[in-house]
């Protein structure tokens, strides 16, 4: 649809009298029709294109408003997420750790085994309840201070050192824990090195003996504080 560039309601009768129309003016004289009716209906003609053109300018209005509130009415439209129609729903359900270990794990920085543990989730969960995912506080990142989610930074009064954990605790904690560290994208070369190390001290011989997983899980927990050191 061509642009009307003018309003044809605005515009003034053009002068049919006048020279520049006489051809026009000539030609219906000449097919037998008198001067009066001739302008008349040069006249008339004008007006039914004025009102062709201010129609389809209407038309045109009316099909630019209706685009403009289709494309508001998409944008006010919820939204859903896609998802990967290929993908499968987990076996099992990993308990989620709080934003402070997942934080620590993301830069790759030592954190405590507790946090993966079914009590350190639990405490995550209840923790997110009673802190607002909104709040922010000042960190200080590379040399700035920038805002930082504070459940991101928060350790839990509750987390307890690798060897105080229970045998069961460290077992839980650590399958949890080479979850996330793969979820993070940390290397391959790592999370192959350190799955190693559990598998050894899980199956190490020293279980059997009087005290032998205190020991283990104290030798466990300064490896692990010494190979992030």
């Amino acid at each position: 649809m061509n642009r009307i560039l003018t309003d044809p309601v605005l515009e003034a009768q053009p002068n049919f009298a006048s020279a520049a129309y006489a051809g026009w003016l000539n030609a219906y004289i000449a097919g037998g029709t008198t001067r009066e009716d001739a302008l008349e209906r040069m006249a008339e003609g004008w007006r039914i294109e004025c009102q062709e053109q201010q129609e389809e300018r209407d038309r045109a209005n009316k099909e630019a408003e209706e685009q403009e509130e289709r494309r508001e009415a998409e944008k006010k439209k919820p939204k859903i997420s896609d998802f990967d129609d290929n993908a499968v729903v987990a076996d099992i359900i990993i308990p989620f750790p709080s934003q402070f270990a997942l934080q620590k794990i993301k830069s790759m920085e030592y954190v405590e085994l507790w946090y993966f543990s079914p009590e350190g989730c639990h405490d995550a969960s209840d923790n997110s309840r009673s802190t607002s995912e909104d709040a922010f506080g000042f960190a200080k990142v590379d040399g700035f201070v920038a805002l930082k989610p504070v459940a991101s930074f928060k350790a839990s009064q509750k987390a307890l050192q690798d060897h105080d954990l229970s045998w069961w605790q460290f077992d839980m904690a650590k399958t949890s824990y080479l979850v996330h560290i793969e979820k993070c994208g940390w290397p391959d070369k790592h999370q192959q090195a350190l799955a190693m190390f559990f598998t050894l001290i899980t199956n190490h011989e020293h279980r059997i003996r009087p005290r032998g997983e205190k020991t283990l899980l104290r030798y466990a927990g300064f490896v692990r504080r010494e190979w992030h050191d």
